[in-house]
């Protein structure tokens, strides 16, 4: 089954649950979506994928803006400003992709794998 044919029932699927649909669909996704990058909504990846990739995000661009805002004129060193920033995103990172593993069970979604079987289904 095609990406788009997966992401189309991923789609449905999501609307028809309680979840919110920014969360469902964060604004990076639908971006990514509309210059053609192959992503799937946070809720069908694993929780090591969310939790890396939104921990590496994080931790860049808050640890860029706590330079810019504060560590940069308080003296900081370099190196201890970089830990504190890794040590956060590893939280937020966990963090949020417990929440989405959590939130999938609880809405009971659908693997990512089986939305071609439910997809195939219907039709």
């Amino acid at each position: 089954m095609s990406f788009e044919k997966r992401r189309d029932a991923a789609v449905k699927e999501l609307k028809d649950s309680a979840i919110w649909r920014s969360n469902a669909m964060p604004p990076l996704i639908l971006a990514l979506w509309r210059f053609g990058v192959k992503a799937r909504p946070p809720h069908y990846n694993s929780f090591i994928k969310n939790a890396g990739v939104m921990g590496l995000w994080f931790a860049i661009m808050w640890g860029l803006l706590m330079w810019v805002i504060e560590w940069g004129s308080s003296g900081y060193p370099v190196t201890v400003a970089i830990v504190i920033a890794i040590m956060a995103g590893i939280l937020f990172g966990v963090l949020m992709g417990a929440y989405y593993k959590w939130s999938a069970r609880r809405n009971r979604l659908s693997k990512w794998e089986d939305l071609a079987l439910k997809e195939d289904a219907s039709e």
